[in-house]
This record gives structure tokens, C-alpha cells and sequence, in this order.
């Protein structure tokens, strides 16, 4: 598979919440979960947008 952000082929890749695409571990900027099931990404991208980020570090 191939990360939408970078463009690296990697075997493992998560959605970022924020953009909806597709990232590897290294576009990955942070990542936690908000119950036993939920974890939310976001990419480093998305992490320079203060509003997004804001949203991120309030759940």
C-alpha cells in the first residue's frame, strides 16, 4: 500500500481523522485513544492547522 501524504509503499497505513487519507507511521504525527475500541489520528499536516489541532487535543 501506498501512503497518500509521503508516497513511501509500506505494509501498514491509518486514516488520519482530520483529512481522511491515508498515512504511514512517519506522516503519523500523533495518535491516541479515546475509549477501548476509538483512537484517533492526526497527520503531521493536519497537526499545522491550529483548528485541527485544537479539535484533536480536546477529545
Amino acid at each position: 500500500m501506498i501512503c497518500e501524504r509521503c508516497g513511501k509503499e509500506v505494509y501498514l497505513l491509518e486514516q488520519c481523522d482530520y483529512c481522511n487519507r491515508k498515512v504511514c507511521v512517519q506522516c503519523e504525527k500523533s495518535a491516541k485513544k479515546t475509549s477501548r475500541i476509538r483512537r484517533i489520528v492526526i497527520c503531521k499536516d493536519c497537526w499545522t492547522d491550529m483548528k485541527k489541532r485544537k479539535v484533536f487535543k480536546a477529545e
